[in-house]
């Protein structure tokens, strides 16, 4: 599974509604890992889901599975 698939996946996690929301922005190509590091509010939230990824913790069948589900939902 790609990175920013797993990140949005780890992002999709968070309590926050805003989060998802950029969650699935970020699954959906319409916003870059770039641009989300440009805002303080979302830095310490991708912060967080790049040193998860790093661990290599991630399921990479839940990954596809939040893909499948919500690639083309948003």
């Amino acid at each position: 599974m790609d990175r920013i698939s797993c990140l949005a996946f780890l992002l999709f996690q968070v309590s926050n509604e805003g989060i998802k929301e950029v969650a699935l922005q970020l699954v959906s190509g319409e916003i870059s890992i770039k641009e989300l590091k440009a805002n303080r509010d979302f830095l310490p939230f991708i912060e967080y889901a790049e040193t998860e990824l790093k661990k290599n913790t991630v399921n990479k069948n839940e990954v596809c599975e939040f893909v499948d589900k919500y690639l083309y939902v948003y």
